[in-house]
């Protein structure tokens, strides 16, 4: 369980680090522009890494990608939200 927390750590690092990129190379994306990106790149990496927060805290769901979708909304965040939410949590 300790790896799947490491890698919602890691892919909200991704998540800042492409938006960055993207925000960089398309000067026009800014404010709600900025966000939506971040959504939309966290939602992609979870989706395809297949990472759930719920799945690593054994919350079973009838349908996955509801828990990518989430997931992705929360890595969309930040690290530092990420990791504040695993402190509220106390999981570590």
């Amino acid at each position: 369980m300790g790896n799947a927390f490491a890698a919602l750590i890691v892919l909200a690092i991704l998540v800042e680090v492409c938006v960055d990129i993207i925000k960089s190379a398309i000067p026009v994306v800014k404010g709600w522009g900025s966000q939506l990106a971040s959504i939309a790149v966290g939602v992609l990496l979870a989706t395809a890494t297949t990472t759930g927060l719920l799945m690593a805290l054994e919350v079973s769901l009838t349908i996955p990608w509801v828990d990518y979708f989430l997931t992705g909304l929360i890595i969309s965040r930040g690290s530092n939200f990420i990791h504040d939410l695993l402190g509220k949590l106390k999981v570590n």
